[in-house]
């Protein structure tokens, strides 16, 4: 009995030695550094450990993980998704990229096999496709014709993903906007750019101008000291040589000049019509000062031009500002590598008369079919946000980028994400830019000050608006004396009656 007892007692103390040693061998952390401060001297009073693993915040400048991918997509059922833009074979190191990560999604998820298509969308080629049931299961579109497809039932709705991983606050809340509807979401925000005012810095220092203009008056003044006709220098450059194009940009001056709106254009009535509105002071205002930069001030270009020779004016240095998108100076470094990029800045339009800086925004999102299963949606949509919200997959795409001399990173475009995430990827990107960001300052301030607006294509008919508002534009570059109020009238006429009155 007591040869049992003494074996009992001493097999006690073997298993507390083994579970103190145990614990000791498992402290957490916090648990370690507890102990530091009670060698030091210092009272601490430590939590009970829980057994639950210690989540660290990410430092400055580290993307946090903000997505929590599935254990299981399609329930581990055998599923197969298409994908749309994928890179061409003959951009090897794009494609390379493009195969490994589909290579680490299908060991994530054997069940998923992923198909890629370098199907590139427009809205010509789009429909033959939708009609022939050959769209791909992820696809993307233009900024501007999200409200379109989900009217036409094309795409599919992904508000429940978005909602159960908090995906609201992470994305710009007007990219959502762009792709929601009632409430749901039927989109993925890709990237956006808005228009603003590039500006070569070389110039500006060289005529003594401090910065970029904040007015419209600054603005004047700018353009007439920068142009010198005998260099072959206009002050001011902006797309006038092909009529949707001059409409574009006419809009664009007109939002911050004069304050003219989108929902000017085409005013929906009571019964379902529309009527014609656009011609209204405000863009009369828009008009007659493009007129006068003209032929008053004589800054702009003596050539129309059209959007890429608009951005070689920039490029060759004909040019001291211009109307822009943000990503047209990614087009200047693909297209003239030889141009040196630290001589252009960025900035926002000059404040507009209700204090305001609204700018009309562009981009892509990617949609996933209507006609793909319940599996196909769940598959596409996180296999999509995997390679866009995932930190190691977004260092990864950079790190490969560095070995494509096509590569442009730090394009002046459109905070897609907010808050936490998006400060910390703006971190990472400046690691891998080789585009000079510190020059788009001025634009980059502006956007998270909340002081750009952004504003975005109507849906009704606007190309034909455009095309109007381009020929009037058009007209009044070549005749000083054009009545710009009968132009006007006589154009807002003929989109009444042979485009308006014209809809179902």
């Amino acid at each position: 009995m007591k040869k049992s007892l003494l074996w009992i007692i001493l097999l006690s103390i073997c298993v507390s030695m083994v579970l103190s040693f145990s614990f000791s061998g498992c402290k957490t952390k916090a648990t370690e550094e507890a102990t530091k401060e009670e060698v030091a001297g210092e009272e601490v009073t430590a939590e009970e450990p829980t057994g639950e693993e210690v989540v660290e915040e990410p430092s400055e400048g580290e993307l946090p993980r903000i997505l929590t991918m599935p254990e299981q997509i399609a329930g581990g059922r055998e599923v197969t998704i298409t994908v749309g833009d994928v890179p061409p074979e003959s951009q090897p190191a794009k494609f390379k990229f493009w195969q490994e990560q589909v290579a680490r999604f299908e060991e994530m998820y054997p069940n998923v096999t992923v198909e890629g298509t370098d199907y590139v969308y427009s809205p010509d080629s789009f429909p033959p496709m939708l009609a022939a049931n050959q769209e791909p299961t992820l696809f993307l579109v233009y900024l501007t014709d999200p409200g379109m497809m989900i009217r036409q039932g094309v795409c599919a709705d992904l508000t429940k993903i978005f909602d159960e991983q908090g995906l609201r606050d992470v994305f710009n809340p007007t990219l959502i906007d762009a792709v929601s509807q009632d409430g749901k979401i039927y989109g993925i925000p890709w990237n956006a750019y808005s228009m603003g005012l590039v500006y070569n810095i070389n110039m500006f220092e060289a005529a003594g101008i401090d910065g970029p203009p904040e007015t419209w008056d600054e603005f004047v003044a700018a353009a007439d000291t920068l142009t010198d006709r005998d260099a072959g220098v206009e002050g001011f450059a902006m797309c006038t040589g092909e009529v949707h194009q001059a409409g574009w940009h006419t809009t664009v001056l007109a939002f911050d000049y004069s304050g003219f709106k989108t929902e000017d254009v085409a005013i929906e009535q009571d019964d379902g019509t529309y009527k014609a509105g656009f011609n209204n002071d405000a863009m009369l205002s828009t008009l007659n000062f493009i007129k006068d930069l003209r032929w008053k001030y004589d800054v702009l270009p003596l050539e129309n031009l059209v959007w890429d020779t608009n951005n070689i004016e920039v490029a060759l240095g004909r040019a001291g500002m211009s109307l822009f998108a943000g990503d047209c100076l990614k087009w200047i470094m693909e297209n003239y590598p030889e141009v040196d990029m630290n001589q252009f800045g960025y900035a926002p339009l000059p404040v507009g008369p209700d204090g305001k800086i609204t700018s009309l925004g562009g981009g892509n999102i990617f949609m996933v079919s209507s006609r793909a299963t319940e599996d196909q949606i769940e598959a596409a949509a996180y296999f999509r946000l995997w390679t866009y919200l995932d930190p190691d997959e977004i260092i990864a795409n950079f790190e490969a980028g560095k070995e494509d001399p096509t590569v442009v990173v730090g394009t002046p475009l459109l905070p897609t994400f907010v808050g936490d995430f998006q400060d910390a990827y703006e971190v990472v990107e400046a690691k891998y830019a080789n585009m000079p960001v510190e020059n788009y300052k001025p634009f980059r301030d502006a956007m998270k000050a909340g002081k750009i607006v952004i504003a975005s294509e109507g849906q009704v008919a606007f190309q034909e608006y455009y095309a109007l508002l381009g020929e009037i534009v058009s007209t009044i570059l070549v005749d000083e004396n054009a009545d710009v109020a009968a132009l006007l009238e006589n154009a807002a006429n003929n989109y009444q009656t042979g485009v308006l009155d014209l809809l179902k």
